[in-house]
């Protein structure tokens, strides 16, 4: 296991860090197994976020960390309103209209309110007094980047945060959260969480550019496409509803593409020539890529976390990857 370090900090990150999505929702021992699987495999970087099965993934993956506290960094998330899907999210309507069914107009989103609220909230589920990376899970229109960035210095200041991120931000708000840092010395966000894989590329245009020069480090998710690039979707079938794209529609209609059918058949030819399985083709393509500090990997079994540490321990040679570039030209 390879760990760098974490855009222009100190820190240093394992190259294969712990997704938390599917805790919370795994029963207790297969996460313990995963834990512990993980942490004897050389993964030393965990992440969740408070909206993760309604904070379960929190509450679950904190007591499992707790003896190995000081080896491992813990990351989590703020902005969204615990309880709620991403389609919850995103058609959350008027405040007017959330307010009559219990839900008030702080409950989410990058305010001072809520973010001291939610700090608290996450360290009483995670069973520390400190996270190691805060990242804010959206970008918040409604909210100044500064206001956001003073309480994340807050944070730090107090010792409840050692170092601040962000998720899913455009190159354009990225680089506004930046400017604001550099003119009022606050800190800087030290990474990005961005999704990357052979079919999402768009970041290659701006963002990753970015992230280069401004050395901010990047945290690449959803690098398999939702299962799409493992091989276990077939055309004209429904994916199965335990899978991530058989529980989100919008998943389904991006990935499960003809497009992308003929790159995952591309890419098995490619797995048979290269003695590796497609998911290893690709989280490993993705790994080799200059601008990206981290893969970020969600397991339901432990099988599956062997598979990725294989990869990372083993990582693709220059006739494998140029296998892989071929299998999405083509």
């Amino acid at each position: 296991m390879h760990y760098p370090r974490l855009g222009t900090t100190g820190l240093k990150v394992s190259k294969l860090a712990v997704g938390g999505a599917r805790f919370g929702e795994i029963d207790d021992r297969t996460a313990a197994e995963l834990v512990s699987l993980a942490i004897d495999s050389g993964v030393s970087t965990f992440d969740t976020a408070d909206t993760y099965n309604a904070g379960a993934s929190e509450s679950q993956l904190g007591p499992l960390l707790k003896k190995h506290r000081d080896r491992v960094v813990l990351c989590t998330k703020v902005g969204l309103r615990v309880g709620d899907s991403d389609t919850d999210y995103l058609n959350r309507g008027d405040d007017a209209a959330r307010w009559k069914r219990g839900i008030g107009p702080n409950d989410d989103g990058l305010s001072r309110k809520h973010i001291m609220s939610a700090i608290d909230a996450s360290l009483r589920r995670l069973q520390t007094d400190y996270v190691d990376l805060y990242q804010v899970h959206r970008f918040d229109p409604d909210t100044p980047i500064e206001e956001t960035l003073e309480t994340l210095a807050d944070l730090v200041t107090s010792g409840k945060v050692r170092y601040v991120g962000c998720s899913g931000f455009a190159a354009a708000q990225l680089g506004e959260a930046l400017r604001a840092s550099e003119s009022r010395g606050l800190p800087r966000m030290a990474s990005i969480q961005s999704a990357y894989s052979l079919v999402v590329r768009n970041g290659e245009s701006a963002l990753y550019p970015l992230c280069v020069d401004e050395h901010v480090g990047v945290f690449a998710f959803s690098v398999v496409a939702g299962g799409m690039l493992s091989g276990r979707f077939s055309r004209g079938v429904e994916p199965g509803p335990e899978t991530r794209l058989g529980t989100r529609q919008a998943f389904r209609h991006m990935y499960m593409t003809d497009d992308n059918f003929a790159l995952v058949e591309n890419l098995e030819k490619a797995a048979r020539d290269t003695g590796r399985s497609s998911a290893q083709l690709a989280t490993g393509w993705v790994a080799a890529q200059p601008h990206v500090t981290s893969v970020l990997v969600g397991f339901s079994a432990p099988s599956q976390l062997e598979e990725m540490v294989k990869v990372m321990d083993d990582p693709l040679l220059p006739e494998e990857l140029q296998k892989v570039e071929d299998a999405a030209a083509g």
